[in-house]
């Protein structure tokens, strides 16, 4: 089985053109991502099932301590999705 190329959210705002947080706004506006804490910025359900976002399980230290986090990534089919997606509202807002 073939690893397909993950982006993260840093990187796909760049290949996009966009910000990084005009790209979490757009993605909480989307319902791909939660909007509420604790889950802030993690993909949904729905995002996972459609192969558009995968989460990573991630950790930090802080001191002694281990913080563990929700890394979200973009598939090459998110990054599809997404890009049709922009071309979308700058349409609909340009009418």
């Amino acid at each position: 089985m073939k690893k397909e190329k993950l982006f993260t959210i840093t990187q796909a705002a760049r290949t996009l053109e966009m910000g990084r947080n005009n790209l979490l706004k757009l993605l909480r506006n989307s319902d791909l991502l939660h909007s509420r804490e604790p889950m802030r910025n993690s993909p949904t359900k729905a995002a996972v099932q459609q192969g558009l976002l995968v989460a990573e399980n991630a950790e930090y230290s802080r001191g002694p301590v281990k913080v563990p986090y929700i890394n979200t990534k973009v598939t090459s089919k998110g990054m599809v999705w997404i890009r049709d997606l922009i071309e979308k509202t700058s349409i609909s807002q340009a009418s």
